[in-house]
């Protein structure tokens, strides 16, 4: 649960999208300098309130001028990935799928785990909800997990169950 008190560290689509327009740019670099606005009373008031709603002005105009580190800390990865969670977003669900055998099939045997249980058979549609949470495309997904032996099938592709491996 997110801290209702704490402001959030401005987007960085809302930083550009501020900065994108010549007047409120022209405005912002003003601020920064220190200088007084040479634009007319109505835009420097519409160049404020789009400066204040992108997070780079505060309602007295002070400029945070540790905002744009702030943002780049805020996305940058914390922790580099390594193994086959280094596939996968922030949320779980496949970014990329590995050009290398055994990678992909590192990966592979890594969701079909989170999928189904060893013993445990599932119908096509089950599994196709279960995969949903990787992937869009689970029939791309489910294909790879048949093709690669993670999962095998029943010769009418009705039920699926996990391989059991010999390592």
């Amino acid at each position: 649960m997110k801290d209702p008190v704490q402001k959030p560290i401005g987007d960085w689509r809302a930083v550009f999208g501020a900065l994108a327009n010549e007047q409120t740019l022209r405005y912002y670099a003003q601020q920064v300098l220190g200088q007084d606005s040479d634009l007319g009373t109505e835009r420097a008031a519409k160049a404020r309130q789009n400066l204040e709603r992108a997070g780079l002005i505060d309602e007295k105009e002070t400029v945070d001028g540790q905002l744009f580190g702030k943002i780049l800390a805020a996305k940058a990865r914390k922790v580099p990935r390594e193994g086959p969670q280094r596939f996968f977003d922030a949320e779980g669900r496949i970014e990329r799928y590995p050009r290398k055998h055994e990678e992909r099939l590192e990966m592979l045997q890594l969701v079909a785990g989170k999928t189904i249980d060893p013993g445990q058979q599932l119908t096509e549609a089950e599994l196709t909800v279960r995969l949903e949470e990787f992937t869009q495309d689970t029939a791309l997904l489910r294909r790879y997990l048949v093709d690669y032996g993670v999962l095998g099938r029943q010769s009418d592709g009705s039920v699926y169950h996990l391989v059991e491996r010999s390592d």
